[in-house]
């Protein structure tokens, strides 16, 4: 389809030379205008899918005013076309989000240049907006319409297998402990999905206190244990003895450590090792920091793999995935809220003897 431009501007020659060189090029002219009122009625009107705007036109009102007036009844991209380019006028103009800017007088090869330029960048820009309706529609269908639901299905099993609304028999049981493993483990994923998407849209808060790092990291282990026992794998803590406190969001740390531990844990054999490490380093790049280091002895990570180790959904792009479920959210999530309270998180892998992953945060002030 054609695209559709309305001129506006008052020098006549000057609109009929405009209107000449978008004909030759394919563009419908709608219609050309002289003044801000009549610019208005023929927006209005056509619907254009460009508007070639004059700042200085006759009228009561300039071609910044059209624009501003434009704007609050319809999405339409302009370039504004003006042989005035002064600094009161360009910050005028600007506040308005023009897609483009012509000084008169131009070349024919100029003013085509700018509106292909400016047409593509508003499409750009109506393609990045819906993606993001898009985007938060799908959030809002995961945190409503999957999310509590499961909450319930969840509550309901862990009440059969307490046996609060009658007897069941050891197969019920059974059945019940799936239903509650698995319910448990699509909620986790349905979590990391939102609060990665909030990450990322800069919409995520961090609840901070100052807290002892030690407590959280053995409240972690005490969690992760019991993976570790499933699988037989060694689980060892080496946490230093009166670390300072520290200003962190306690339970967005514990999440991420949580993910830290369960990852070294999913990805070692069984039988293997899995260590935690815990402590203050005094002189790194002159600061105070905490370092917390997970080791393991499994699978290791092969170095063609580590730039997109933390990137969203990196798990699925490797042949992993069909033995190691999950989506590859976890470090992600890890790594910003790391930089959230402005640390560091570096890795370190060999293919068949291990991984380091090594957090640094800041004792001082996030």
């Amino acid at each position: 389809m054609s695209v559709q431009v309305v001129i506006v501007e008052d020098e006549r020659l000057v609109a009929q030379d405009i209107s000449h060189i978008l004909r030759d090029e394919g563009y419908i002219i709608c219609a050309i205008a002289s003044d801000g009122e009549t610019a208005i009625e023929k927006i209005l009107e056509f619907s254009p899918d460009l508007v070639l705007l004059d700042i200085r036109i006759k009228g009561r009102i300039d071609g910044i005013d059209v624009a501003k007036f434009t704007q609050s009844f319809c999405d339409i991209p302009i370039v504004y076309l003006s042989a005035f380019s002064d600094a009161e006028t360009l910050k005028r103009a600007q506040l308005t989000n023009p897609m483009g800017y012509v000084v008169k007088p131009f070349l024919s090869a100029q003013l085509l240049a700018t509106i292909k330029i400016a047409l593509t960048t508003y499409s750009s820009k109506q393609k990045e907006n819906q993606e993001s309706r898009i985007k938060n529609m799908f959030l809002s269908i995961i945190r409503d319409e999957l999310r509590n639901p499961l909450n319930v299905i969840l509550g309901f099993s862990e009440c059969l297998k307490e046996e609060i609304l009658g007897s069941v028999n050891i197969e019920q049981v059974e059945a019940l402990q799936v239903i509650n493993s698995s319910g448990n483990h699509l909620l986790r994923l349905i979590n990391n999905i939102i609060d990665l998407s909030m990450l990322e849209a800069g919409r995520f808060e961090l609840q901070l206190g100052m807290m002892n790092i030690s407590s959280i990291c053995y409240i972690v282990l005490e969690q992760i244990q019991k993976d570790a026992v499933k699988k037989r794998i060694k689980l060892e803590s080496k946490i230093q003895d009166e670390l300072p406190l520290m200003l962190l969001d306690e339970r967005r740390i514990f999440k991420a450590l949580v993910n830290l531990l369960g990852n070294a844990i999913k990805f070692t054999p069984e039988n293997g090792h899995v260590t935690l490490e815990v402590t203050h380093e005094h002189q790194i790049e002159q600061k105070s920091l905490i370092r917390i280091a997970i080791k393991d002895t499994g699978i290791g990570i092969s170095p063609d793999k580590l730039d997109r180790l933390f990137q969203p959904f990196g798990q699925t792009d490797t042949s992993l995935n069909r033995k190691y479920n999950g989506l590859g959210l976890g470090l992600a999530f890890v790594k910003r809220i790391v930089e959230l309270h402005s640390g560091k998180i570096e890795v370190t892998s060999e293919l068949g003897v291990g991984s380091c992953f090594t957090v640094y945060l800041p004792c001082g002030q996030v």
